[in-house]
């Protein structure tokens, strides 16, 4: 999801499990309570960028992850890296 907004890529992500039509209202919803908090606080936009969510919480990617994995049938061992 390189290179895409935040809103598009919620787009892509609601739409294959909603539906086109909920997506869309999903996305409307989010692009306009930003817009309400970007008034009220006298903010300029800043995209949060399509790969948001994967930042938002790595711990959490990765159990989900993992599990995913072991579900496929893999065992997994995870080594942290240096």
């Amino acid at each position: 999801m390189k290179g895409k907004s935040h809103p598009s890529a919620q787009s892509v992500r609601l739409s294959s499990r909603r539906g086109m039509s909920r997506a869309a209202v999903a996305v409307a919803r989010s692009i306009l309570v930003s817009a309400y908090f970007m008034l009220q606080r006298d903010e300029p936009y800043a995209d949060l960028r399509a790969d948001w969510l994967c930042r938002r919480n790595d711990d959490a990617q990765t159990r989900r992850l993992v599990a995913r994995l072991e579900r496929l049938g893999h065992t997994v061992v995870l080594d942290p890296a240096a």
